[in-house]
């Protein structure tokens, strides 16, 4: 995951200011308020001292004329929403990356499968100018209901968390808690899924939930075996809607998983990877992002289900927004496991 959010959330600004200079109290983020929704949504500002879990979506700028409609009564007080760090690329793909053919049972099977990373990185809030380096530990577990229609249609139904934790940079702290399903097509080697997934984020670990969003995918994966070496292409396409318009947009990822096996314990993996990013909405219509990213480790196969893979990751976003701009090293263990 390794998102990026407010942590306790003390840079939210207490009071908003009426056209009048009257100050009034803000109150929580979810509070449902429609003044308050409009005011997050349409007078957003862009100040270092705002928090960074909304304000990692924002593109620099005042709001257009459009935007300032609904709430004109109401004026933003420097760092509601800021600049804060920037959305880290949000590569939740294990899922389909272990999408291959599964025998066909009369009765669904239950599992639970995660990972646990205690991770160096050296661009803790992924800022382009603001670079702090950290450890942080990042658990992610799953619990999934799978089954078969036919033999080659597949579906699963799963509930997903994971989080993380910084050892200094608490504004890194962030939490995601997902359900969703999927249902795979496998023809002739070649695996179509369609995924809908219902996903809650949250400031620091499940502190307050920043926004909710409904993510609809579709993807198409095979592996190819060449002597000890396996390559698993994908390609995944999906398109978000949430409760802020900010985090709306097409989403596009393309991926080289690789592995070369060495002996039955030991293989070298890397898995190169570009996603490109084009918001729709909000303060964020328009922008566009790239992200690169390419790894590669050392993996150690306890069982088999149960390995061990050692990893140095590099990262870097471009985008239409300058200030989304980073470039970020990564380098630690990660335990995945399968039961």
């Amino acid at each position: 995951m390794h998102q990026r959010s407010t942590g306790s959330g003390a840079g939210l600004a207490p009071y908003v200011y009426s056209a009048t200079g009257e100050r009034k109290p803000f109150g929580k983020l979810r509070n449902g308020d429609p003044s308050i929704q409009s005011l997050i949504l349409n007078h957003t500002t862009n100040t270092p001292q705002s928090p960074p879990r909304l304000g990692r979506f924002l593109v620099h700028g005042k709001p257009s004329r459009n935007t300032m409609r609904g709430s004109s009564a109401l004026l933003p007080v420097l760092g509601l929403l800021g600049t804060g760090t920037a959305w880290a690329a949000d590569v939740d793909l294990t899922e389909l990356k272990a999408s291959s053919p599964v025998p066909y049972y009369t009765a669904p099977s239950w599992s639970v499968v995660g990972s646990v990373m205690p991770n160096f990185t050296d661009n803790a809030l992924f800022s382009r100018d603001n670079r702090k380096s950290d450890f942080f530990y990042e658990p992610d577990v799953s619990v999934r209901l799978a089954g078969n229609l036919t033999e080659d249609l597949s579906y699963r139904l799963y509930a997903r968390a994971q989080f993380d934790a910084f050892a200094r940079e608490k504004d890194g702290n962030a939490a995601v808690a997902r359900m969703g399903a999927r249902v795979t097509e496998n023809w002739d080697g070649w695996r179509f899924s369609a995924i809908y997934e219902h996903r809650y984020d949250f400031d620091g670990v499940y502190r307050n939930l920043a926004f909710t969003s409904e993510d609809v995918m579709g993807s198409v994966a095979r592996d190819f075996r060449v002597s000890n070496v396996t390559f698993s292409p994908l390609l995944l396409l999906t398109y978000r809607f949430s409760d802020l318009a900010e985090a709306r947009r097409w989403r596009f990822d393309a991926l080289l998983g690789i592995e070369v096996k060495l002996d039955p314990k030991w293989s070298i993996v890397s898995t190169p990877l570009f996603e490109a990013f084009w918001f729709t909405d909000g303060l964020n219509r328009g922008r566009q992002d790239q992200i690169y990213s390419a790894d590669i480790g050392l993996k150690y196969n306890f069982a088999s289900n149960v390995s061990l893979t050692t990893s140095v990751l590099y990262e870097a976003r471009e985008s239409n927004v300058m200030v989304r701009r980073y470039r970020d090293l990564r380098i630690g263990p990660r335990l995945d496991f399968a039961f």
